[in-house]
Formats: C-alpha cells, structure tokens, sequence
C-alpha cells in the first residue's frame, strides 16, 4: 500500500509527498538541502525527490506514462 513518502516546504505552506507505489524508499536527493529549487527547474533530472524499490511491480501497470501524462495536463486547460 503507498502512503506518505516525503513533505516539502515552501515559504508559504508544506505538503505531504505521496509514494505512487507502495515500496522502500532507497535513496533520497540530498543534494536538494541545498539547492531547493532544482524541483521546479529541473523536476525530470535533478530535481528528483526520492528513489524508492517497488513491493509490487504490477502496481506501475496503472500509472500514466510521460505522454499520457502530458495528454491529461494539456486537456485541463
């Protein structure tokens, strides 16, 4: 089952980060405790959060790849 993986805080709220999977968390960015930022400049690169090793893979099955994604995004406008 996921369930909260991380927070992140801004100047002006913080919000809980859900894991879309259910899983260990490996490796967290550490680089971000000092460039912050690097989330929204570079979210596919640098910018990652958290690494994490999924308990059931057949759980990636009903997540959107990038272009399914980028279809939904662009149909909320």
């Amino acid at each position: 089952q996921s369930g909260q993986a991380a927070v992140i805080e801004s100047v002006k709220a913080a919000s809980e980060i859900y894991a879309p999977v259910s899983g260990e968390v490996t490796e967290v960015n550490s680089a971000l405790d000092d460039a912050p930022e690097t989330v929204n400049g570079d979210p596919t690169g640098g910018g990652w959060l958290f690494k994490m090793k999924a308990s059931d893979a057949t759980e990636l099955d009903a997540m959107m790849d990038e272009a399914a994604y980028q279809a939904y995004v662009d149909g909320l406008d």
